[in-house]
């Protein structure tokens, strides 16, 4: 996921401060004029609740996507923006959020909307916004394939500030229930857009805009900007500002790459040479395939081989999934065999190999 940053290299500066009540506003306000010149998050002028959030986290300075986006957003301008996965875009579109939602209206309804290409996803945005908004009470819903319809029914007659969601499931709730608008919806965010068109949703994705007020600020994130995209932030956004990183470099220059010219009947031994001979064994490696068949195939063959790998593939039952990709994190095991479907969303840092 694109939060995947470490403390060195975002917000705010590392000095030691309490936390900022509501009667300490105006202190803290003078004291974030005085830290300006630091060029870090003071900058942004940010309230004190979603200041103190941030920082609990131990972030420090903007990373640059952060910094050409979030002015513009907190300006209020509509935005696409295009850099590499890992630039850290999620944290530069939630906190912009937390920062526009924190004073909260009289009028009942959602005021923003996320939308993730899986859940996966955007189970990982959901964290992050909680962990990020912890000291605002800007509460939350999550919709998403895989769980209850009924529990997600139930958390939507709430009074709720915040949806994130993938467009599936939207649809399927704007269909069910009658009284649900999206007319109400001030801050709209389509996350890892080039996805979104790319796994098949631009059907919903355009339905979704036709629900929405003409009124409602739009924000793209993507890694790449095909033409499909380019056509619907026209279609989506008001004269939205182009944001474009590390168009020349989008491989990490810290990455080596290696390509193996194989026979077809050849594929499957090589593999299982590279992992027993030349992958350390303190090395965690993801392997990707194109279907489920071929996840069942290698980790039968690699059980049979002494090797103890763990899957995820798109229909796989969502509580093996998760405890699959959680033992993965954990580090209980050092290979994990995944569709590249299924592995849009999983964030795993510090990550040694990856086999296509």
């Amino acid at each position: 996921m694109d939060h995947n940053i470490s403390p060195q290299n975002e917000f705010p500066n590392g000095k030691k401060e309490p936390l900022v009540s509501s009667k300490a506003e105006l202190k803290h306000k003078q004291k974030l004029k005085k830290k300006a010149k630091s060029g870090g998050c003071e900058l942004l002028n940010l309230s004190p609740n979603v200041y103190c959030g941030i920082k609990r986290k131990g972030y420090r300075v903007p990373t640059p996507i952060q910094s050409k986006t979030m002015l513009l957003i907190l300006a209020g301008s509509d935005v696409v923006a295009m850099a590499h996965t890992g630039s850290s875009k999620t944290a530069a579109f939630l906190i912009s959020m937390l920062e526009k939602l924190k004073q909260h209206q009289p009028q009942e309804g959602v005021r923003a909307l996320i939308l993730s290409p899986t859940r996966d996803l955007a189970l990982q945005t959901l964290k992050f916004t909680k962990e990020l908004g912890r000291l605002t009470n800007l509460r939350t819903s999550l919709l998403v394939g895989g769980n209850s319809m009924e529990s997600q029914f139930e958390e939507l007659a709430q009074n709720l500030y915040i949806i994130i969601a993938t467009p599936g499931r939207l649809m399927h709730h704007l269909s069910e229930v009658e009284d649900m608008s999206l007319q109400t919806v001030e801050y709209v965010v389509f996350d890892e857009t080039d996805s979104l068109f790319g796994i098949g949703f631009t059907k919903q994705l355009h339905k979704i805009l036709t629900q929405l007020s003409e009124n409602q600020q739009t924000l793209l994130f993507s890694a790449t900007l095909p033409s499909s995209l380019a056509e619907f932030a026209k279609a989506s956004g008001r004269d939205p500002q182009l944001v474009q990183l590390d168009l020349e470099t989008k491989i990490s220059p810290d990455l080596k790459l290696m390509f193996f010219t194989l026979r077809q009947e050849e594929k499957h031994a090589a593999l299982l040479y590279l992992i027993r001979v030349h992958i350390s064994s303190n090395q965690q490696t993801l392997i990707f395939v194109s279907a489920k068949h071929h996840v069942e195939f290698l980790n039968i063959l690699f059980r049979e081989e002494g090797i103890e790998p763990y899957v995820c593939y798109g229909d796989m039952d969502q509580d093996a999934r998760k405890i699959h990709i959680s033992r993965f994190r954990a580090w209980k095991t050092m290979l994990l065999i995944v569709t590249d479907v299924a592995a849009r969303g999983i964030d795993i840092p510090l990550l040694d190999n990856v086999i296509n």
